[in-house]
């Protein structure tokens, strides 16, 4: 089966994929791998103008929101993936390759879904049962955003997080029924991001889950 055409694009932002071989962990302590993409992503924002809006580090995938404004999403993301690779096997002493396939793009026009899918990244620890509250979970980009530690990545902070941190992490630490996640995975599956039931119910239909 052929690979869906990609689009690029400098106007949407992307969610962006990608998980280990066999689901594995990563074959290093999660703290040293977390170093090892920050290093990458500092390196894809300064050489090709990759904007981070969030980023998540789990056990074995990671999550993140970026935006191209150079529509230049493959030859940045072939680079990281590449790199990101090779670093964690040259430090964990394997020849085989880390991740299990080409990384998972969905591009994202408005910003409903946008919101949908930053809550779904920064709740991913939380649906795992890995912490109780976001802000709680060391390997992600939301704990710079609020000061609590270095910013090791840098993070553009367009839902002005830094401005009423009470009410986004009130937001973002709001549950949503399973039939609600559910929506939000399959929408992220997506090569452009949208809900079965936005073409009956409009794009609104799950608002009560927006800020």
């Amino acid at each position: 089966m052929p690979r869906k055409k990609f689009y690029p694009t400098a106007e949407y932002p992307y969610h962006v994929t990608a998980r280990t071989v066999n689901k594995e962990w990563f074959a290093l302590p999660q703290e040293d791998v977390w170093m090892i993409f920050a290093h990458y992503l500092h390196y894809i924002w300064r050489e090709y103008d990759v904007r981070v809006h969030s980023f998540v580090l789990m056990s074995n995938h990671f999550h993140m929101l970026i935006s191209t404004p150079e529509a230049n999403l493959d030859k940045a993301m072939n680079y990281f993936m590449r790199e990101v690779s090779k670093r964690i096997g040259e430090r964990a002493g394997k020849v085989n390759q880390v991740f299990g396939g080409p990384y998972h793009w969905t591009v994202i026009k408005n910003s409903i879904h946008y919101q949908h899918a930053y809550k779904y990244i920064y709740r991913n620890p939380v649906h795992a049962g890995i912490c109780s509250r976001v802000e709680d979970y060391p390997f992600s980009t939301l704990r710079g955003l609020l000061g609590l530690e270095y910013q090791h990545i840098p993070a553009y902070d367009n839902l002005e997080i830094i401005q009423d941190p009470f009410k986004k992490l009130q937001w973002l630490n709001s549950g949503y029924e399973d039939e609600t996640k559910e929506a939000i995975q399959l929408a992220l599956r997506r090569r452009e991001f949208g809900f079965a039931r936005d073409r009956d119910s409009g794009p609104h239909w799950l608002e009560d889950h927006l800020i």
